[in-house]
């Protein structure tokens, strides 16, 4: 399996400015598992050497749109899609900046058993597939973890602490979700959707609460 892009590869950050109307959500991401740690989503940052990568899958994976009419922002999406807009915003990130470098591939864009969804971009002409979903049904999708940017071997032990982890937040939190990714070389490698969301490499675990 292909390693992740280098940080040159899309930009990792860019100043975000937005006018003072404020976007209204009634949930916040409260919780990140990433680089096998479980931190408060507002000290997950730079320190964790996959962060850019799980920003991108974010912001990729994140179905708002941005619409600006003068000076005003519009944010379109429900209540988690909007809380994932802000928070990405809020650590520097430009949604519509990072979705014009990794574009979409709309025919590959799709949702799976109703508790996936998958969508496909292009990077440096290879194929990222990005899903995000129930945690306990991408996890059995997933053959490989993210860790310190690297793809590592899900083992027994891993799948036990990710478990683990899951359940606390689930606890905590009103709504867990998983995010994955993989990358492929052309859409020929893959022969079926199901092998097309198949061994996957977990990026994080995404908490949100009540605002």
């Amino acid at each position: 399996m292909d390693l992740v892009p280098s940080e040159t590869d899309i930009p990792s950050r860019s100043i975000v400015a937005f006018p003072e109307r404020k976007i209204i959500s009634n949930v916040a991401v409260s919780e990140v598992y990433l680089d096998g740690k479980l931190k408060k989503a507002e000290l997950t940052g730079e320190d964790q050497k996959s962060f850019g990568i799980f920003m991108h899958s974010l912001i990729l994976s994140n179905y708002a749109e941005v619409m600006k009419v003068d000076n005003d922002v519009d944010i379109i999406g429900d209540d988690y899609e909007k809380a994932i807009f802000h928070y990405t915003a809020s650590k520097g990130f430009d949604k519509k900046l990072i979705d014009s470098i990794a574009p979409r591939v709309t025919e590959f864009t799709f949702e799976y058993e109703n508790n996936l969804k998958v969508s496909t971009h292009l990077i440096n002409e290879k194929m990222r597939i990005i899903s995000k979903g129930t945690p306990d049904l991408l996890l059995k999708r997933c053959t490989y973890v993210l860790q310190d940017s690297r793809f590592v071997k899900v083992t027994r032990k891993v799948f036990r602490e990710v478990n683990d982890v899951m359940k606390g937040m689930l606890q905590r939190c009103i709504s867990v979700y998983a995010i994955a990714i993989k990358d492929i070389s052309k859409i020929s490698e893959v022969l079926s959707t199901d092998a097309y969301v198949n061994e996957m490499t977990l990026v994080a675990l995404v908490g949100m609460s009540r605002a």
